[in-house]
């Protein structure tokens, strides 16, 4: 079942739980206007894929989103999200 709205599902990895959870709350609260924002608009959102690995970024300031979504079950699943010096470097499950 949908969110209200038409917003995908959020599906959330240990990964990214762990590091959101330990940002501060002013971060936490732009990075989730973010998601919310690509997950009413699933289908007509700019994705970027990233090289070598079969997922999208999204830029939120100095902070990145790896994420990978499925239109069809409207489904967003996050994957992981840290300062775009330290995001790359960890690897993606």
């Amino acid at each position: 079942m949908n969110p209200p709205g038409g917003a995908a599902t959020q599906i959330c990895a240990r990964q990214f739980d762990r590091c959101f959870f330990s940002l501060p709350q002013g971060v936490q609260a732009k990075i989730q206007r973010r998601i919310d924002e690509l997950g009413a608009n699933l289908r007509g959102f700019p994705h970027y894929r990233m090289q070598g690995v079969d997922a999208f970024r999204l830029r939120v300031g100095d902070y990145r989103i790896i994420y990978q979504f499925n239109v069809e079950k409207h489904e967003l699943h996050l994957i992981a999200v840290g300062n775009r010096r330290e995001i790359y470097k960890k690897p993606i499950n």
